[in-house]
């Protein structure tokens, strides 16, 4: 195993007897290294650049992190003026100082986002949405224009602070460079605090000072006597951030009404609780007080559970009028009648939750899941103004939409920030075949779909924009997911699809994949999945790299594994074959 530390003592303390000192890079490999990030990733440029650049990469000292904040900070501004008075600042011999130059020419704006950060502990990976939230919540994101997201502009300081390497990507995450920690901490004084907390490895609870002016505060683990006793006094508080409620100390609920009552000022309150602590209580739920309404400023409410936790929300949640994020992810609740949030723009919560009046909340973007019924509050036209909805979307209850035109109101095509779409038909009442045909045909999703599941359609056709025979509809689709879909004979041809590299069929009645299947040249994975009639495979797509068989004929299964046979012959290119 091979262990990078900065100090001995941490490489000692992961038992590493035998050190290996980390050479620097040698001047020529620098210099090439940061004229790359200087020039972003280019390899031409006037030689005056180059010339300029030498003397900047100079005075750093070899210092990969300052090349690559310092170097990404040139490449936002390709000026030669620019590059000539920059290498005259004697602030540069010193690492640090470099890092302050760098943070000092970010806008303002960007700069205040890149401190919240620092509420986080050092090497915790961040999610680049909850970051967003956070950054709208508390105000730091300014839009130019009434007709600007602000989920927009804050995209745009993710992507300024990654091209100067602030944040560094890791997979789906960002982390921060100690040193940026560390010239974050120098930054932002006493505004932003960490209480990380180990009392539940250690058995002693947290005893430090919090300072009396802190603003922005983290807690790393849940204890009933540090809440009380050392922040509900913090008047000046705007976020507080409870990651991790264990087990063995189950949050009181008076604590959270004292929470309420304490601390006006907050803009986000986040409670995170372990998934063992409600399988620890003597009851599974949760109950939020009344006191939430005294949370006037309030924009980010999190109270993050399991599938174990039943919520339940006071009606004084509509009073919350500036809330913009509600995540109750994870935890049961029944109903959610809080229409009159009209600031609301996300929502996290148990998919099966009914939302009567969801149509009012026009600035709505994140939407799990919506289910379709006979009531009053839940018809599908619900959903006809909520054009910002983006991200992935459910809809349930398809059976209970009864016509092409009550499809149509949903007004799908409109969302064009839609990434992927499930329609779903429960195994209620049923329409007939030919009103299940025209409903989904009324479904057209927008143009930019990524992703689309179908389950349980037993319509009579598919629709013109799924096979083609019109123009709209997601053209661009790349996954496409169908089960339990019940018609006689072949399935459908996907001509609208030419983009495809994902199909997956599981549990249809169908005798046979369509004929054309040829056509879908980008194809790369197909599996077929509990499909009993199907015999026979057509021709198929060269591009296939893996097919997945599975619960499907015997007669099928044997015959793609004999040799010679017209089955096995149709499936001989594919390099990755699973048959279970």
């Amino acid at each position: 195993m091979l262990v990078t530390a900065r100090t001995k003592d941490a490489a000692g303390a992961l038992c590493a007897n035998e050190l290996i000192k980390m050479p620097g890079l040698d001047e020529d490999e620098y210099l090439k290294m940061f004229m790359h990030y200087a020039l972003d990733g280019t390899s031409c440029a006037h030689e005056e650049f180059i010339s300029v650049g030498r003397e900047i990469a100079k005075k750093l000292h070899r210092s990969p992190v300052a090349a690559v904040t310092v170097a990404g900070r040139l490449g936002a501004n390709p000026n030669i003026s620019f590059w000539k008075n920059v290498a005259k600042l004697d602030m540069l011999n010193d690492t640090m100082d470099a890092l302050w130059w760098s943070y000092k020419q970010l806008n303002p704006d960007i700069r205040r986002c890149f401190e919240f950060c620092n509420v986080f502990p050092r090497r915790l990976k961040l999610r680049k949405d909850e970051l967003v939230h956070l950054w709208i919540a508390q105000g730091f994101v300014k839009s130019s224009c009434a007709t600007e997201e602000m989920e927009d502009v804050a995209e745009g300081y993710i992507q300024e602070l990654v091209s100067c390497s602030f944040l560094q990507p890791e997979g789906d995450y960002f982390a921060i460079h100690d040193l940026l920690h560390d010239l974050a901490e120098k930054i932002v004084g006493s505004d932003f605090f960490r209480i990380e907390n180990e009392r539940s490895q250690r058995g002693g609870a947290w005893k430090g000072d919090v300072p009396g002016d802190v603003r922005h505060l983290f807690v790393q683990n849940y204890d009933a006597e540090l809440i009380t006793e050392k922040i509900l006094g913090l008047e000046n508080l705007r976020t507080l951030i409870i990651d991790a409620v264990n087990g063995d100390t189950p949050v009181e609920e008076k604590v959270i009404e004292s929470i309420c009552k304490r601390l006006p000022k907050l803009r986000v309150l986040a409670i995170a609780f372990t998934k063992k602590h409600f399988g620890m209580r003597k009851s599974n739920k949760l109950s939020v007080p009344k006191s939430i309404a005294q949370l006037k400023h309030l924009r980010y409410l999190a109270f993050r559970t399991d599938m174990a936790c039943s919520i339940t929300l006071p009606r004084a949640l509509t009073k919350l009028h500036n809330i913009q994020l509600l995540d109750f992810s994870g935890g049961r609740m029944l109903e959610f009648p809080f229409a009159d949030l009209v600031n609301l723009r996300h929502m996290f919560c148990w998919p099966n939750l009914k939302f009567p009046n969801l149509g009012r909340l026009i600035s709505l973007q994140t939407l799990p899941c919506f289910t379709v019924s006979n009531e009053q509050g839940y018809e599908i036209r619900q959903l006809r103004d909520l054009n910002k909805l983006q991200g992935r979307l459910r809809i349930k209850g398809l059976q209970n939409v009864k016509s092409k035109e009550e499809a149509l109101e949903a007004n799908l095509a409109a969302k064009e920030r839609l990434t992927e779409l499930s329609f779903e038909w429960d195994d209620d009442t049923r329409c007939s075949s030919e009103v299940e045909a025209e409903v989904l045909e009324g479904l057209c999703p927008p143009a930019g779909l990524q992703k689309l599941d179908i389950f349980g359609y037993r319509g009579s056709r598919y629709p013109d924009w799924m096979v083609g025979k019109q123009s709209g509809g997601p053209e661009g689709l790349r996954n496409l997911y169908l089960w339990g879909c019940s018609q006689l004979g072949p399935g459908p041809e996907f001509d609208a699809f030419p983009h495809l590299r994902v199909l997956e069929i599981w549990s249809c009645s169908w005798d046979s994949l369509a004929g054309n299947m040829e056509h879908l040249t980008l194809l790369k994975e197909l599996h077929i999945v509990g499909c009993k009639n199907i015999r026979s495979l057509p021709t198929l797509p060269q591009s296939i790299e893996q097919l997945y068989l599975a619960s499907c004929s015997d007669e099928l299964t044997e015959s793609c594994k004999t040799a010679g046979h017209p089955n096995w012959q149709k499936i001989g290119h594919i390099p990755r074959k699973d048959f279970l």
